[in-house]
C-alpha cells in the first residue's frame, strides 16, 4: 500500500495566512523526508470567512518541495471548469511534477460554488462526463473536434502535452452509489471519502468492481481511500490533540451539505465519537497499523490518502503526527499482506 497525505488547506478567518502557507511547505518537506509517496490538495470556493488556498498555484509550489513524491488533486471540481483550461493547466503540472501527477476530480456538492460560477447544479453530472471525455482526448490526440451539449471545440491541439503516456491518471472521487458506478466506468481509480464508514465502503467496493466487470473493463489497477488520522504516544493524547479540530472541520462539511451525499448514517447530529467509529484512525501507531491494514487487506485499497492537519491545529502537533505515522505505521503497510 502506498501512503500519501492530503493537506487540509482551509484555515480559520483569524489565521496568519502567510504563516499557514509556510507551514504547508514545511509539512511537504517532512512528508518527503519521511518517505511518504504522495501529497494531495483539494478545492473549494466561497469559504469566507474561512480562508482556503486555491489548488493550482499551491500544488505547483508544493511540487518544488515534493522530491520524488507524486502530487495530485483531491479533488478538482471539474464541472466548474472549462476542460480545455484543465487540459492545458494540468499538462503543465505534469511537466512541473516530472511526470508524477494524478488528476483527482469530483462533482462537488455546494450550491453556492455553482451559483458563483453561473453553472446550473442540476447539469453537473452531464458536464462532468463531457468534460472527462474531452479532457482525455485533448491529452492524447491532436486536432480534436468535440460537439457536446456544454462543450464544443473545433480542431484543437494543446501544447505542451503531459509527460505521462498515454496521459496522467484520472481518479474520481465518489460517495453516493451512482457516483461510484460512474467512477468505475469513467476513471482509472476510485477515491473513497473519509466520511463514509468502513462498512459502507465494503459494499461500495463490490459495486465498483461489478460495474467495471459488467462494462467489460479490466479490474482497476488502483483503489484509493481517504482517511482522517492522528497518532500519538497514547490514545487519550491522540484524541485530546485532534478531536476538537476534526469535529470543527466536519461541522463545516455538514453545514456545506456534504452529509447528503454519503451513504449510511451521516450528518451534523453525529458526535465526534460517532464520527470516529468505523471511519477515522485516532490513537497509537499500533491502532493505526491495525486499522489501515484492515483497509488494505479486506478492501484491497492500494493507496491511502491520510489527512493529519485540520483548521486551527498547531503546526507542532501536525508535524509530530506525520513523523510518528511515517516512522512506525508506514513500514508496516509496505509489507506484503
Amino acid at each position: 500500500m502506498k501512503v500519501g497525505v492530503f493537506l487540509g488547506t482551509q484555515h480559520p478567518a483569524a489565521c496568519d495566512i502567510r504563516q499557514a502557507f509556510q507551514d504547508h511547505l514545511e509539512q511537504t518537506r517532512v512528508l518527503r523526508d519521511e518517505g511518504y509517496d504522495a501529497v494531495w490538495v483539494g478545492q473549494h470556493y466561497r469559504t469566507y470567512p474561512e480562508q482556503f488556498f486555491q489548488t493550482t498555484p499551491l500544488l505547483a509550489r508544493l511540487a518544488a518541495e515534493a522530491g520524488d513524491m507524486t502530487i495530485g488533486t483531491n479533488l478538482l471540481l471539474l464541472p466548474l471548469h472549462n476542460p480545455v483550461d484543465v487540459a492545458e493547466q494540468y499538462a503543465t503540472m505534469d511537466v512541473v511534477a516530472n511526470g508524477r501527477f494524478v488528476l483527482g476530480v469530483g462533482l462537488g456538492y455546494r450550491q453556492e460554488e455553482y451559483d458563483v460560477f453561473g453553472v446550473e447544479r442540476r447539469t453537473r453530472t452531464r458536464r462532468f462526463e463531457e468534460a472527462l471525455a474531452l479532457l482525455k482526448r485533448l491529452w492524447t490526440e491532436d486536432h480534436v473536434t468535440f460537439d457536446g451539449r456544454f462543450y464544443q471545440v473545433k480542431d484543437v491541439s494543446i501544447r505542451p502535452r503531459p509527460l505521462q503516456r498515454p496521459r496522467p491518471p484520472i481518479w474520481i472521487g465518489a460517495a453516493a452509489d451512482p457516483a461510484v458506478r460512474r467512477a468505475a466506468l469513467l476513471g482509472d481509480a476510485w477515491i473513497s471519502t473519509s466520511v463514509t464508514t468502513f462498512s459502507a465502503i465494503k459494499e461500495q467496493i463490490t459495486l465498483y468492481r461489478r460495474a467495471r466487470a459488467e462494462a467489460g473493463l479490466p479490474p482497476a489497477a488502483d483503489y484509493a481511500h481517504s482517511i482522517e488520522a492522528y497518532v500519538a504516544e497514547n490514545r487519550q493524547r491522540a484524541f485530546d490533540e485532534s478531536a476538537p479540530y476534526i469535529a470543527a472541520k466536519y461541522r463545516s462539511y455538514y453545514a456545506w451539505g456534504m452529509g447528503q451525499n454519503v451513504p449510511g448514517e451521516s450528518g451534523a447530529e453525529l458526535s465526534i465519537d460517532d464520527l470516529v467509529r468505523d471511519r477515522f484512525v485516532i490513537g497509537t501507531p499500533d491502532d493505526a497499523i491495525r486499522e489501515c491494514r484492515k483497509r488494505r487487506d479486506e478492501l484491497g485499497f492500494t493507496h491511502l490518502i491520510v489527512r493529519f492537519n485540520f483548521p486551527g491545529m498547531s503546526q507542532a502537533n501536525v508535524v509530530k503526527s506525520i513523523r510518528l505515522f511515517g516512522r512506525e505505521v508506514n513500514p508496516a503497510l509496505k509489507e506484503t499482506p
